[in-house]
C-alpha cells in the first residue's frame, strides 16, 4: 500500500471520539441501623453514571478528590459499566467526584463529567458487652487496668502466628507497677470473636516491673508497646516502654525479648521478669536502650523536650506485621508542655527512624513540630503510605466530673499521606492533615446508645488494630472508667468500616 493511499484512508476513516458520561450520582453504601442511628460506610462511596449513547470508551476512570489535602482515590470500570464503589476514602469528609470516559488503556484522551459532591460517614465504634454502662462492658483480660497496647504477630511467628498479644498494667500490683503481657487464646478469626477479644493474663511471669530501688534510667515503668521484628532482625519482640529515671524525667526506652515471638521474657541475665535495680543497671540483664531521650541527654537527647512518654510507633502493618527496621517509620510521643512552643500542657512530638536512630522533627525556630492539645495519640496504617491517627483533646472538658482519674476529652481523627510532601516513602509531620480539620469519632454503647461527652472522655490508653490483617475488621483495645470504678481493659469494634 502506497503512502498516499494510507493518507487517504486516514482521512476517510471516522475518528473514534469519547463523550463525557452524564447523570453522575454519588451515594453512601453499606447503610445499617444501630439502635436509633442509621450509619453508612466511613471509607466507601458508590458512584453511578450514564455513558453517552454514542460513546466508544475503552474504560472509565472515577476520581474522588478531598478538599483538605487534595489527595485523590482513583477507581476504574470497564466500558460497559455504569457504577463502581470507591474504597479507601477518608471518613466524614466531602469528595468531589468526576467520571472520565477514556479512549485508550492509558487514558491519554478522555472526556470528563461535571464534578459531583459526596460525603463519607463518620466512624462509629461500638463497645463490646451489654447495656449502656461502663460496669456492664466485657473485660477482655481478667486483671486488665491501664497502659494498654496490642501487638499482632504475622504468619511466620510460629506458635504466635496470627495472634494478638496485649501489653498492659495489671490491677492491684501496688508499687511495682508492672508492664505485663496477656495472650489471645488462638489466631484471630473474624468468625470467633474470642480469638481477638479474650486474653490469658501472663501477669507475674512476663514483662517488666518497676524496681524497689532506683536504677539510672528506670524508677517507674509505665506504658509499653510490643513491636515484633522481622526474621532478618532476629524474630523477636522489641518492647518499647516509657520509664521515669532517677532524675525524675521520663524517656522512651526499649528492650528485646529473649524468647523470640513469645514476647514474655526480656531479661537477658536469667529467665524471668525484669524487677530489680541491678537488672536495669549497667551489667544487668535488662539494661534499656534509649529511643527518645530528653534535653541534655548524651544518648539520643532532644532539645526542648523535658519528658518523652505515652508514645506509639507506626510502620506498614497491613503489608508486614513484623517491622523490618527500614528507615522512614515514625513515632508520636507525648512531650508535655514545651515552653515557648505551645500554650497547651498536652502535646505530641514527632520522630522519624533514619535506620539507626529516632530523629525528632523540628521547626526552623528550634521548636519541635507538635500536635497540640493532643493526648494518647495513636496512628494506624491504612495501606501504602496512608495512615490515620486518633487522639484525645484534653482542652475540651465537657462532661468531666470531679474524679482524679485521667480524662482525655473527645476523640479526634486526622489522616496522613506520604505523597503530600517530601519523600513519598516517608510520612513526615507535614504529610498530616492540619488539626483544624480533625473530625469527631463517635462511640456507641453495646445497646446502640451513643456515649455522651463525659463517658467518651474517660476512654484512655487505646490501641487500634486490624487483627485479621484487613480493614474490614478494625478493633480498638482500650482502657475505660466512669470516673469512679478502677479503669479496666475493654474493646470496641468499628461498625461501619
Amino acid at each position: 500500500m502506497t503512502r498516499s493511499l494510507i493518507a487517504l484512508l486516514a482521512v476517510c476513516l471516522p475518528t473514534v471520539v469519547v463523550a463525557a458520561p452524564s447523570g453522575v450520582s454519588v451515594g453512601r453504601v453499606n447503610t445499617q441501623v444501630i439502635g436509633r442511628l442509621q450509619v453508612s460506610s466511613s471509607s466507601a462511596l458508590a458512584v453511578r453514571w450514564t455513558p453517552a449513547a454514542t460513546d466508544a470508551a475503552h474504560h472509565f476512570e472515577i476520581v474522588a478528590t478531598e478538599g483538605v489535602q487534595g489527595t485523590s482515590v482513583v477507581g476504574t470500570a470497564e466500558a460497559l459499566a455504569t457504577s463502581v464503589t470507591l474504597t479507601g476514602l477518608k471518613s466524614n469528609i466531602e469528595y468531589s467526584v468526576v467520571v472520565k470516559a477514556c479512549r485508550d488503556e492509558a487514558c491519554t484522551e478522555s472526556a470528563a463529567s461535571a464534578a459531583v459532591i459526596g460525603s463519607t460517614d463518620a466512624e462509629y465504634w461500638q463497645l463490646v458487652g451489654t447495656g449502656n454502662r461502663v460496669d456492664t462492658l466485657t473485660k477482655i483480660v481478667s486483671d486488665g487496668n491501664a497502659r494498654l497496647s496490642a501487638t499482632l504477630f504475622g504468619a511466620d511467628a510460629g506458635e504466635m502466628a496470627g495472634r494478638v498479644q496485649l501489653y498492659y498494667g495489671p490491677l492491684g500490683q501496688g508499687r511495682t507497677q508492672p508492664l505485663s503481657a496477656a495472650t489471645a487464646r488462638d489466631a484471630a478469626d473474624p468468625a470467633r470473636v474470642e480469638t481477638f477479644l479474650s486474653f490469658i493474663s501472663r501477669s507475674g511471669v512476663s514483662g517488666l516491673n518497676s524496681p524497689s530501688s532506683p536504677a539510672p534510667l528506670v524508677v517507674q515503668v509505665a506504658t509499653g508497646q510490643g513491636v515484633p521484628l522481622s526474621r532478618s532482625l532476629g524474630g523477636k519482640v522489641r518492647l518499647f516502654f516509657e520509664a521515669q529515671g532517677a532524675d525524675n524525667r521520663t524517656r522512651v526506652l526499649y528492650l528485646d525479648s529473649q524468647d523470640g515471638y513469645f514476647g514474655l521474657d526480656f531479661n537477658a541475665g536469667s529467665a524471668g521478669v525484669c524487677s530489680t535495680a541491678a537488672d536495669y543497671s549497667p551489667g544487668g540483664g535488662c539494661v534499656p536502650n534509649v529511643a527518645i531521650g530528653v534535653d541534655g541527654d548524651v544518648v539520643n537527647g532532644n532539645s526542648r523536650i523535658t519528658n518523652a512518654r505515652q508514645f506509639k510507633l507506626a510502620w506498614p502493618t497491613l503489608e508486614s506485621p513484623h517491622w523490618d527496621g527500614a528507615a522512614g517509620r515514625f513515632m508520636v510521643f507525648t512531650s508535655d508542655r514545651v515552653t515557648g512552643c505551645s500554650a497547651f500542657q498536652q502535646n505530641h512530638g514527632y520522630a522519624v527512624w533514619d535506620g539507626s536512630n529516632w530523629k525528632v522533627q523540628y521547626q526552623a525556630d528550634g521548636c519541635p513540630k507538635l500536635f497540640t492539645s493532643a493526648q494518647a495519640a495513636f496512628p494506624m496504617h491504612l495501606g501504602g503510605v496512608r495512615y490515620k491517627m486518633y487522639y484525645g483533646d484534653p482542652s475540651n472538658t465537657a462532661g468531666r466530673g470531679t474524679s482524679n482519674l485521667p480524662f482525655l476529652g473527645p476523640k479526634k481523627l486526622i489522616y496522613a499521606d506520604g505523597r503530600v510532601s517530601g519523600s513519598p516513602d516517608v510520612v513526615d509531620f507535614e504529610d498530616w492533615e492540619p488539626q483544624a480539620s480533625a473530625r469527631e469519632v463517635a462511640f456507641l454503647w453495646p445497646n446502640g446508645d451513643q456515649l455522651d461527652a463525659g463517658a467518651e472522655g474517660y476512654i484512655d490508653d487505646y490501641h487500634f488494630l486490624a487483627p485479621t490483617g484487613t480493614l474490614d475488621l478494625q478493633v480498638m483495645y482500650l482502657t475505660i472508667t466512669d470516673g469512679a470504678i478502677a479503669p479496666f481493659s475493654a474493646a470496641a469494634i468499628l461498625r461501619n468500616p
